[in-house]
């Protein structure tokens, strides 16, 4: 297994493929006659950078050629080069050129994976998506699957949580609406919550440090009627609790709140009694 992943990897790094050129043969085809890759994990296109590729190739042509296998009759199927397809047809092209290769469904699962993978070409979702595919279709363990990406194993077991998300919050990270270190983060809230907590990610513009600390305490902020903190009752618990040296929570609820000041100890009370007592 193992062995087969590393030759597909390495025939797919433009270095690597360089040499097995000679050998593999390079051609041209019609474009009519191959047909999209069926095991393909990347599912979406950015257009612009599609349109910027197909004005390259218009004006450069396609240097790299594209990595077909043959199917039936006359037609053949794209292993990898899905992104140059799609530009070569947006520029008007007829032909293409290939390197023709004779391979399984399961290498060409295989190799449009790492090669999608190895160039980061896909969002984190298709990439947590293609890890667990390498792991259910072929039993791989997460530490074989690092060995093969280069990658060590705790990232791809993170990769690989993500699709335990709900769909809503997947779509998010897929549209780019939250990284993946908020995904995470999403992740160790109750799931009921999980949702509502991406939602409010994106519509406080939460780095991943301040999801990562506002995760603590979001679920627990909702159970008691008050709306997550803002940046302004944030500061003022930080500075209510500086002021009165106890610890202070700042509750809101559509525009009305309480103020909580909390004592561990009778000599915390009589000392709050006398700062009051100053204060008037």
């Amino acid at each position: 297994m193992n062995e087969h992943l590393g030759r597909g990897l390495s025939a797919l790094i433009p270095n690597a493929e360089t040499k097995n050129l000679q050998n593999a043969g390079i051609g041209t085809l019609p474009i009519d006659r191959i047909r999209p890759n069926r095991f393909q994990p990347r599912k979406r296109f950015d257009t612009e950078s599609l349109k910027e590729l197909a004005q390259s190739i218009v004006e450069n042509g396609i240097i790299q050629p594209l990595i077909v296998t043959k199917s039936t009759g006359s037609e053949y199927e794209l292993i990898a080069g899905e992104r140059r397809l799609e530009a070569a047809k947006m520029a008007g092209l007829e032909e293409v050129p290939v390197v023709i290769r004779s391979v399984s469904k399961k290498e060409q699962l295989q190799m449009a994976i790492i090669e999608n993978i190895q160039r980061e070409d896909l969002d984190p979702v298709e990439e947590a998506m293609a890890y667990q595919t390498l792991a259910d279709d072929y039993q791989l363990t997460h530490q074989q699957i690092a060995q093969v990406m280069g990658k060590d194993r705790v990232t791809i077991t993170n990769s690989m949580r993500l699709l335990k998300l709900p769909d809503e919050v997947l779509q998010m990270l897929a549209d780019g609406q939250i990284s993946a270190g908020h995904a995470r983060s999403v992740l160790s809230v109750e799931a009921d919550y999980q949702v509502l907590f991406a939602q409010h990610i994106v519509k406080y513009k939460l780095s991943t440090r301040q999801a990562e600390e506002k995760a603590k305490s979001f679920v627990e902020s909702l159970q008691h009627g008050a709306e997550p903190k803002t940046a302004l009752t944030r500061s003022l618990e930080t500075e209510l609790s500086h002021i009165f040296r106890l610890k202070v929570s700042v509750k809101e609820h559509k525009g009305k709140g309480k103020i909580t000041l909390e004592y561990r100890n009778q000599r915390e009370l009589e000392e709050l009694k006398s700062l009051l007592e100053k204060l008037k």
